[in-house]
């Protein structure tokens, strides 16, 4: 795992979605998400937790 953020267009790349999903709907569906300086951020170890969160059986 790793601690490193990702700019939006690199999370909404890992994660298949667009970066249009990543702004406007990603806190709606329980996203951890961060602000630097303004920038959203999104941390890769948030990312691979909120995916095995996403399971369905």
């Amino acid at each position: 795992m790793s601690s490193r953020f990702l700019r939006v267009a690199e999370a909404a790349e890992y994660l298949g979605m667009s970066p249009r999903w990543m702004y406007r709907d990603s806190r709606k569906h329980g996203l951890p998400r961060y602000y630097f300086g303004g920038q959203l951020r999104f941390m890769v170890d948030d990312l691979e937790r909120w995916v095995r969160q996403q399971k369905v059986s």
